[in-house]
């Protein structure tokens, strides 16, 4: 009934999406009757599942569905729907893209990426989205249930038997892998070597699993790769980087702000394109994994881009000071002020003086509380400690004067520690307002330079730990064969039977 009120209330060519629970795409009686009407008047655009407890206070998952209304042309009323989707609909399964929080589940930049850019494009992805005509769901009695279309289950995890009975990684495994392994340079013939036509082993120097991840990580056609992604960004940014700093001001020059958010929307879209473009090549990342660091970077410097076309790249080092400043005056923030990308940048002697202060006054907190006499009576009914511990005692006993040295020496190291603690601000105020606008607008490209980095590090470090995941599973799986497992078993029962007869008990 509400989204019939939403229609209804729509212009012609009007978009509608609105969230709705799971049931709505198939249950029978009149919500099967109202599904049929939109689908026959080519309503409905699109059917998105996201995942579960995304929304607060409800667990269950839910899906978007997102409609044209019709157009009146003439006497005749026709698809509001472009062209390209007239007689479709796009199903998209993406209650996998999530990141789970503690109470909640969270949609990252990169999942956001991933459905708007295959809504916009409209196509079918495997295992992602898919394409059905009306037709097809009409003789499915319009049935929407988002997986009969899309189904995103992982394939089960395959079993050869013959491999755990006698040992040996099937070939066919390994090729399913294929595809993951090229895209990171690496060549599982380093690893493995052939054990017969169906088979292989894993090479003599693998002799345990731990010795898996060293191999992978240094395998030079996958450090090569890493290497070439690595060296794709550094160009690309050496090249598209500074077009971030042409944002410096906008606010302030342009007539319209409209005109300026119209920039920051034209750079977002020049970035992720000339990104898109140059990491793509390498081959590494898929499109989707590319076009997610793009966003995310996105994401977590937006309000930065928004500072730096308002007040100027000093204006965004001054707006990071005031934060710091905040969450250091804020007893109950769980930040650290010394933490912040900018004190990393400006102040790393003076956080390097205050780690060392800390590290040597943690060293003379564990050294006085380890040298400080114990109670050598327990409490009432308990015995004291044996005379070989006692004796280890007096052999690591520490003297009264070492022991108040140390005590000396910590009531200074607070003292200094609490000093640099309280001229922490005036000291990074000074460092603030002592750079010029250049010296700001280099030290904000830096910043936001590794910070993307950092993205771009982390989706390699997922990737390969995928790799080695792979590797892993095939050691679980089939490095301990049924025939070693029974060989000790059976020299475990005569070893047994060698001790009962020992005994005289067989």
């Amino acid at each position: 009934m509400f989204l019939q009120h939403m229609l209804a209330v729509t212009r012609d060519g009007g978009l509608v999406a609105t969230v709705m629970p799971h049931g709505v795409l198939f249950r029978g009686g009149e919500e099967k009757t109202i599904r049929a009407g939109i689908i026959e008047d080519d309503l409905l655009e699109a059917v998105i599942g996201v995942a579960p407890n995304l929304f607060y206070g409800i667990g269950i998952p839910a899906c978007i569905l997102v409609l044209r209304q019709r157009v009146q042309s003439g006497a005749n009323r026709g698809g509001g729907k472009p062209a390209y989707a007239q007689g479709k609909v796009l199903f998209i399964n993406a209650d996998r893209e999530l990141f789970e929080g503690r109470a909640q589940n969270y949609l990252m930049p990169e999942h956001i990426e991933k459905i708007v850019t295959t809504f916009d494009e409209y196509r079918a992805v495997p295992g992602f989205s898919a394409i059905v005509d009306n037709a097809t769901l009409a003789a499915n009695a319009y049935n929407l249930n988002i997986r009969r279309y899309a189904d995103n289950a992982p394939p089960p995890e395959p079993h050869d038997v013959r491999a755990h009975l006698v040992g040996g990684v099937p070939k066919a495994e390994v090729e399913a892998k294929a595809a993951l392994f090229s895209a990171h340079g690496l060549d599982p013939a380093d690893l493995f070597v052939e054990r017969d036509a169906k088979y292989l082993d894993f090479r003599t120097q693998l002799a345990r699993r731990q010795h898996l991840k060293p191999a992978i990580e240094g395998n030079p056609g996958l450090l090569a790769k890493e290497a070439a992604i690595r060296a794709a960004f550094e160009q690309w940014w050496g090249t598209h980087g500074v077009r971030i700093a042409t944002l410096s001001g906008q606010l302030a020059t342009d007539s319209e702000t409209a005109m300026a958010v119209g920039g920051l929307v034209e750079l977002r879209e020049e970035l992720l394109a000339s990104f898109s473009a140059s990491l793509e090549a390498v081959g590494m990342l898929d499109p989707f994994q590319v076009r997610g660091i793009v966003a995310g970077f996105w994401y977590q410097t937006k309000y930065d881009f928004l500072t730096l076309m308002a007040r100027g790249a000093k204006g965004v080092a001054g707006a990071w000071r005031t934060s710091i400043v905040t969450a250091l005056e804020d007893k109950a923030s769980k930040e650290s002020p010394l933490e912040h990308k900018l004190v990393r940048f400006l102040m790393s002697d003076f956080v390097e003086a205050i780690g060392e202060l800390e590290a040597r006054k943690a060293e003379l907190d564990s050294q006085i509380k380890a040298a400080s006499p114990k109670n050598t009576e327990g409490e009432e009914g308990e015995a004291s400690e044996s005379a070989e511990e006692s004796a280890d005692d007096d052999e690591n006993a520490v003297d009264e004067a070492q022991l108040k040295a140390w005590k000396n020496e910590l009531t200074a190291i607070k003292k200094r520690l609490k000093a640099k603690q309280k001229s922490f601000t005036a000291h990074l105020d000074r460092e603030v307002e002592g750079l010029t606008p250049e010296q700001a607008a280099e030290l904000l490209l830096t910043i936001l330079h590794d910070d993307m980095r950092a993205i771009v590090e982390r989706h390699i470090a997922a990737q390969r730990k995928a790799i080695v995941g792979a590797f892993e599973n095939w050691w679980d799986k089939y490095r301990v064969t049924l025939t070693e497992i029974e060989g000790r078993r059976d020299a475990a029962a005569t070893a047994l039977r060698g001790y009962l007869e020992g005994l005289g008990y067989v």
